[in-house]
């Protein structure tokens, strides 16, 4: 019914997705990053011409205060739209790597450009060579929509704009 939180120590339900987050968990304490560097259920804000949404990312990794990777975990079956979320959160965040993964796979990408590095947690860096990229988002405004819409429908999160005050 409940598992331990391996980064922040809690007990939360035992569903397949908090089983994927603890799977991601455990991959980037093996790879060396502390779990000091490691936010769970990172919520923020995402200013748009209508107003303010806040969002969240499952996992952020920050290293020395810059946005590093993003972890988006999806349920059994629903990676691909995961895949999207986690990109879009990543270019918005400013993270050089987006991660997408449920119980059974994971997907790695470069949030500079998209592209796949792997299909699996293996391939992100250890903490102690692990390098920034830096990159600018030609369309950030459209990269924040489809976040937010992704995570309205994903997990109602961002589910409504609040107006400027």
């Amino acid at each position: 019914m409940f598992i331990v939180d391996k980064v922040t120590g809690r007990a939360v339900f035992d569903t397949p997705v908090e089983r994927a987050r603890q799977k991601a968990e455990e991959a980037l304490l093996a790879k060396g990053y502390s779990k000091d560097e490691i936010m769970v259920d990172y919520t923020f804000r995402v200013e748009l011409p209508e107003g303010v949404a806040i969002a969240i990312a499952d996992l952020l990794v920050q290293i020395n205060g810059r946005n590093a990777l993003v972890v988006m975990c999806a349920p059994p079956t629903a990676l691909v739209p995961y895949e999207r979320l986690s990109l879009a959160c990543a270019r918005v965040l400013n993270a050089t790597y987006a991660v997408a993964l449920n119980v059974d796979e994971a997907v790695v990408m470069k949030a500079k450009d998209g592209n796949v590095i792997c299909r699996d947690l293996s391939c992100i860096p250890n903490r102690k060579d692990f390098i920034h990229e830096d990159y600018e988002v030609s369309d950030i405004e459209k990269e924040k929509r489809i976040m937010i819409a992704y995570l309205n429908i994903l997990h109602c999160v961002g589910c409504r704009i609040e107006s400027k005050s």
